[in-house]
């Protein structure tokens, strides 16, 4: 596997786990006009999971078809948090997000990629970089 394969591979990884940190979440939060935003959330990471994936296949790779051990981690926190409240639901999941949208901005900067694959990771990082703002603005709204 090339080493620019390898960067894509690990982004779908952390997508299938923010994936099931989303739905541990949609499962908790309480709030109805949370849930929705959260859901097209979630939405957009399965998205980001297919062009990824698309990716792959592309480069004559395997697809991704489940996240490694970071899984647990990540639905773990907010499964902790969700035994206290809807805001610490929403904190956990900035956590969440700050990981992916470090990883996004590290493969930006990576230069194996095509011109397409590259707009497609920067549109990627662009919507990581409005759910962690949207998690943090909410969880201080409340």
């Amino acid at each position: 596997m090339s080493s620019t394969a390898k960067v894509i591979s690990e982004l779908c990884q952390l997508d299938f786990d923010a994936l099931a940190a989303y739905e541990a979440t949609l499962e908790r939060i309480e709030e109805p006009s949370l849930k929705e935003t959260i859901a097209t959330f979630r939405d957009d990471h399965q998205a980001h999971i297919e062009s990824l994936n698309q990716m792959l296949v592309q480069r004559s790779e395997d697809r991704i078809t489940e996240a490694d051990f970071k899984k647990v981690l990540t639905k773990g926190k907010v499964v902790i948090a969700g035994l206290i409240n809807d805001k610490a639901i929403l904190k956990a999941m900035v956590v969440n997000e700050e990981v992916t949208t470090k990883a996004y901005e590290k493969a930006v900067d990576h230069d194996g990629f095509t011109p397409q694959e590259r707009a497609t990771i920067e549109r990627h990082w662009a919507d990581e970089k409005r759910h962690k703002q949207w998690f943090s603005d909410a969880a201080e709204r409340l």
